[in-house]
């Protein structure tokens, strides 16, 4: 009977300073996370989940873009940027005509666009210079992130 008294001790011990270990592996946790912001930032980050953010850049009508240069003729086309950051954006763009090395640029201009919302920016332009082709060309400067179509000669 002294062996099981002794046998229940040593359990006993054994069960309090487990618990108190795990205790004391709690609040160091506790405390790591709460008092020192690395941790704390880098738990976040591991443990949310952030939504995916992205920017949709497109020409309106694509079948209908203009592919014949004919000098000093008026052409069109319609790109829209649709904002899915999140978050409302203020986009930095340029449209530009690059031909035999040479960029000429049609317009550069920021466009403030709420989150989830779009616009569709109409573009027209001529092409004043000789040219055997061209291309078009609508850049997110801030986002690098560019569409472009080409023109040729008749």
């Amino acid at each position: 009977m002294a062996d099981n008294k002794k046998t229940n001790k040593k359990l006993i011990l054994k069960i309090v300073l487990s618990l108190a270990i795990v205790i004391c592996l709690v609040a160091g946790i506790f405390l790591l996370i709460n008092y020192v912001p690395p941790v704390k930032e880098a738990l976040i980050l591991a443990t949310t989940k952030k939504p995916e953010t992205f920017t949709e850049l497109y020409f309106e009508d694509h079948l209908s873009l203009p592919t014949e240069i004919v000098l000093f003729e008026e052409n069109s086309f319609k790109f829209t940027i649709h904002n899915l950051e999140n978050r409302d954006m203020d986009y930095n763009y340029e449209v530009y005509i690059e031909a035999d090395g040479e960029k000429q640029v049609i317009e550069n201009y920021s466009i403030l666009i709420k989150n989830n919302e779009y616009k569709t920016i109409p573009e027209s332009f001529a092409i004043t210079t000789p040219a055997q082709r061209a291309k078009i060309v609508v850049n997110l400067i801030d986002k690098n992130q560019a569409i472009h179509f080409w023109m040729g000669e008749e």
